[in-house]
């Protein structure tokens, strides 16, 4: 068995964060429900069940993408799901805006995605005009992420400045992404969206605690 921290890189970060970006932006097409069972992300998935705390997540996910190729119109089903876990009201839903776990006030809510666009501009990103979901979003928080581990990988000495900055969007999503879990495991009754979910937060506390600080 490897250890916890040794089979993950930035890299590997980076690709992972963009996938699961990918995933929470918006209901998977066709392409995006047939790379589930493609080989380069069951290579990946092969890779994350190498480190302890990812092997039970790697397992549910693997079961949730098994079910979801017996479903009859997956992609209709699973689009269903989505909207119902992330496009409707709070009281029945897992809202993907850090927002929505942070406080009730509209005001502290844009002050979320203020900071969020700070943070953004520091690696000289903006949300995409197409995209049209605040800056706390789950999917462009991601999508930071990915960059931030892509970033790493240019440089043979990155500065201690883009690692703090990782550890902070890192901390700031721990924040509030086991409540946002906890909801997808509640309200997602097929359950894809809840394994996606707890692979995620089990990723990124992974990364987390083998950051440097």
């Amino acid at each position: 068995m490897v250890n916890q921290g040794s089979a993950l890189g930035a890299p590997h970060y980076a690709c992972l964060y963009a996938w699961l970006s990918g995933c929470f932006a918006r209901e998977l097409d066709d392409a995006q429900i047939a790379e589930l069972t493609s080989p380069s992300l069951t290579a990946w998935l092969t890779l994350l069940e190498q480190t302890p705390t990812l092997q039970a997540p790697v397992t549910q996910f693997n079961q949730a993408v098994a079910a979801l190729q017996q479903r009859p119109d997956a992609r209709l089903e699973l689009a269903a799901d989505f909207a119902g876990l992330f496009l409707m009201t709070e009281k029945s839903a897992a809202l993907p805006y850090a927002s929505c776990y942070q406080a009730e006030s509209s005001r502290f809510k844009q002050e979320q995605s203020a900071q969020m666009k700070a943070l953004l501009a520091q690696t000289g990103m903006e949300v995409n005009g197409s995209f049209s979901e605040p800056e706390d979003h789950i999917a462009v928080i991601l999508e930071l992420l990915s960059r931030l581990n892509f970033a790493l990988t240019e440089t043979e000495a990155p500065s201690q400045e883009l690692f703090e900055l990782r550890n902070e969007v890192l901390s700031r999503s721990l924040s509030w992404l086991p409540e946002f879990n906890q909801r997808c495991i509640r309200h997602d009754g097929f359950g894809f969206y809840a394994a996606l979910s707890t692979l995620l937060l089990a990723l990124l506390r992974l990364d987390a605690s083998t950051s440097p600080h």
